[in-house]
């Protein structure tokens, strides 16, 4: 089986390859700062702590390692615990404001020998220092979750555990301590994407993601789409804008009110991308950078951080564990 923490033979080579550019695309940093050091990790915004929080560990996830918990100050990243949810890569992530408790769901690890990955079905609720376990599903890694205009927590996509053939594209609703689906139609099928809740239009917004390969050998889709989830239904609404992508970072920046998107993959092949782009409810809009900027960065952890009203973005496959801040007008790398 290929290791999960690609998403098929297609992908394979984009972890190695990409992964390499994204760790010479930003100048090293001496900073003696504490850091998570993991480059899988998972992120939200803890609203009891009014901080950004990640999940994860460094190197490759086996049965029975547990992940550390870290939260951002504003300085540097301060350890929770060591005895986070077990360990995992290619998780999805959100805090249910709701019940305020965060999720942590899917994703992949490696057997207790290290000698093959495997997809996960088991989801942890709660944080930042105490997890419980909640309701399986189907194994799955690669999704998306975000919490919409009625407090529920949604996933869309993913991938299954069978990796060449189909790829899942319910949508699911958190119910309670487990996933429900929920009959709509709606995207293509896909992983990698990104939601991320517009508060000021009241809706999620879904943007871009990749196909599984029809067959072996297979061309994927690597899709540029907005679809907009409001009153439990999908509506497309834009098939222009950024350059279709996959393991991007997006939030919604509540000062600016707007949807950022920052870097993520092209394609399979050495299509490395450091664009950022603004979306407005109607339209989307390039942010011409200036450097220095985090650079190229493969499904990276960005998180908008309300209490300090910045753009957190931390880590990403392959490159380095350093953290950087978008204040609206300029990135800063802050540790």
């Amino acid at each position: 089986m290929i290791a999960p923490r690609i998403a098929s033979a297609l992908v394979i080579l984009v972890a190695g390859s990409l992964g390499a550019l994204a760790a010479r695309s930003a100048a090293q940093d001496t900073s003696t700062a504490a850091t998570p050091k993991t480059d899988h990790a998972v992120g939200y915004y803890d609203a009891r702590l009014q901080r950004v929080v990640i999940v994860g560990a460094p190197g490759d996830p086996k049965e029975g390692d547990r992940d550390s918990v870290w939260s951002w100050s504003g300085t540097q990243w301060e350890l929770v615990t060591r005895d986070g949810p077990p360990g995992r890569v290619n998780a999805g992530a959100v805090f249910d404001t709701r019940a305020g408790r965060a999720i942590v769901s899917g994703g992949s690890r490696k057997a207790a020998d290290g000698s093959t990955w495997h997809v996960v079905s088991d989801n942890w609720a709660g944080g930042p220092s105490e997890w419980r376990r909640i309701g399986d599903m189907a194994p799955l890694d690669h999704q998306s979750l975000v919490v919409d205009d009625g407090g529920n927590v949604i996933m869309f996509g993913g991938i299954g555990a069978e990796r060449s053939g189909p790829w899942p594209g319910e949508t699911w609703v958190l119910e309670g301590d487990a996933f429900n689906r929920v009959v709509t139609e709606g995207p293509a099928a896909r992983g990698r994407s990104a939601l991320a809740f517009d508060s000021k239009r009241r809706q999620v917004v879904l943007f871009a993601g990749v196909s599984g390969p029809s067959g072996s050998d297979q061309a994927q889709t690597f899709f540029g789409d907005t679809w907009i989830w409001q009153n439990r239904q999908w509506r497309r609404v834009a098939e222009t804008g950024p350059r279709g992508r996959y393991a991007h970072g997006m939030v919604f920046d509540e000062r600016a009110g707007v949807v950022l998107v920052y870097s993520g993959a092209g394609a399979h092949r050495n299509a490395p991308l450091e664009d950022m782009w603004q979306w407005d409810g109607s339209k989307w809009t390039e942010i011409p950078l200036s450097r220095p900027t985090p650079g190229f960065r493969y499904q990276p952890v960005m998180v908008y951080d309300r209490a300090r009203q910045k753009t957190v973005l931390y880590g990403g496959i392959g490159g380095p564990a350093d953290t950087w801040e978008w204040d609206g007008k300029r990135w800063r790398r802050v540790g």
